[in-house]
């Protein structure tokens, strides 16, 4: 699979630039010539490498020659405690990397249902899983993701999102199959390294839109998209983007389905995003990709999903779809709108409660900026309903009318069952993240749940 191979992009188009780092730009002939001594040494490694990314020069050698040499890598992150990057180990039998040789590396075949990668998931709801993911799936993901965005002659792909996780590591290898340009975000401002690197499109998590938002960003003349997923677009922030005339492209993927599986069409980034019941709209399904709803749960079939989990446990049925725990409904003309996760639901006082209804109802208070809700044990009710609420900039947290509990309860159910109204609310300053920037919802009970 050449389209994978640094090698081959050098042979086709060696003097195109490739990546673009604070200290300097360098061109697919250049960034061959530095990955030969790793895709050497891995070419005689007989397990999967363990690689932990970050946004420098040196990670992204390391995936090239990874990719160029058919060695499945395990991609963690930096900050991966040791205990759980030992489980995670033996779990895969990763190896840390070789040390560099002089010797030559010579390309040779590689088969294309073969792993590139063991991808860790989120982990935003629990233990994270690990998926196991071909090079087959992440050409079919690249070329799905094409289709709807076009590639600019000029392109050029803002890196901002960590390489441990396929938000991230999607971005390397679209550019690389399409032999266009990787901008890595460095140590500056976003929207200042966007206008400086002439960037072209940029994948975002939702707090990193709010961030460039808030830092009053005004679209560059060369960007052309934004995308935004990893989590759900609050319809706050979606009108803010579409205010600041940002060309917003929603979309939903997991690191089952290889990234994005379902997306904004490109036509109608400049559009109000449609709306349902104060969610909005993550777009329309991919070209080549099926989308169903099983009961509320979707469920995707797609030639980008995983092979397998590790450990092994079942993961796509004998007519080939993955049940996701997402829960969705799509609009009259075919945009899927998610609603949460099964795996979330909350039952207090005999009703079932959705935490991610709650936040969205509170995140649309201006008073709010983001919240988490969960529930804690309770004798009378099963569980109990606790709000963990950031007031929004500006915002006094201790003393704002706006935000006492009876203000907040009173403003909660013009829109909210009453079950759904949280019983206790808890300041704070920020919220916990992983490190693909979702909410971290387990960090937040052991944080908050015993605050009452």
């Amino acid at each position: 699979m050449t389209e994978l191979s640094i090698f081959s992009a050098a042979r086709t188009v060696p003097r195109r630039i490739a990546l673009v780092t604070e200290a300097g730009d360098y061109t697919y002939g250049q960034l061959a010539t530095l990955t030969a001594s790793r895709a050497a040494a891995l070419s005689r490694f007989a397990a999967p490498v363990l690689l932990k990314p970050v946004l420098d020069l040196d990670s992204v050698l390391w995936l090239y020659a990874a990719l160029a040499t058919g060695t499945p890598f395990l991609a963690l992150s930096p900050d991966t405690p040791p205990r759980e990057c030992r489980r995670v180990q033996q779990q895969t039998e990763a190896r840390e990397p070789p040390a560099l040789g002089s010797s030559a590396f010579v390309e040779q075949c590689i088969d294309p249902q073969k792993p590139y990668a063991l991808l860790s998931t989120s982990g935003s709801t629990g233990r994270p899983k690990i998926v196991e993911s071909s090079r087959r799936a992440a050409l079919a993901s690249a070329a799905a993701s094409a289709l709807n965005l076009g590639v600019d002659p000029e392109e050029r792909w803002l890196l901002c999102l960590p390489l441990s996780h396929m938000g991230g590591l999607s971005i390397l290898l679209r550019m690389l199959v399409a032999r266009r340009t990787v901008v890595l975000l460095g140590a500056g401002d976003l929207g200042e390294r966007i206008h400086a690197a002439r960037v072209t499109i940029v994948s975002l998590v939702p707090a990193l839109l709010d961030r460039l938002l808030r830092s009053g960003y005004q679209p560059a003349p060369s960007l052309r998209a934004v995308l935004v997923g990893g989590a759900g677009c609050a319809m706050a922030l979606a009108e803010r983007a579409w205010s600041a005339r940002i060309p917003l492209v929603t979309s939903y993927g997991l690191t089952e389905t290889g990234s994005q599986v379902v997306a904004r069409p490109y036509a109608e980034r400049y559009d109000p995003l449609p709306r349902r019941d104060g969610v909005v709209s993550s777009g329309r399904p991919l070209n080549g990709i099926e989308i169903k709803l099983v009961g509320e749960r979707i469920a995707i079939k797609a030639a980008a999903l995983l092979t397998a989990y590790i450990p092994a446990v079942p993961a796509i049925d004998a007519e080939g779809w993955f049940l996701s725990n997402d829960r969705g409904v799509f609009g009259s003309h075919g945009e899927l709108y998610v609603l949460g996760r099964t795996d979330l639901m909350l039952i207090s006082g005999g009703e079932n409660v959705d935490p991610v209804e709650v936040e969205r109802a509170l995140c649309a208070l201006p008073e709010i900026e983001s919240a988490c809700v969960f529930g804690v044990p309770c004798a009378e009710f099963g569980q109990r309903v606790v709000a963990v609420i950031v007031p929004a900039p500006g915002t006094a947290a201790l003393d704002a009318a706006a935000l006492e509990p009876a203000r907040l309860r009173a403003a909660l159910g013009r829109v909210l069952t009453r079950a759904n109204i949280p019983r206790h609310f808890i300041m704070a300053a920020a919220l916990p993240q992983t490190a693909s920037g979702k909410l971290d919802r387990p960090a937040c009970v052991a944080e908050f749940g015993a605050v009452q």
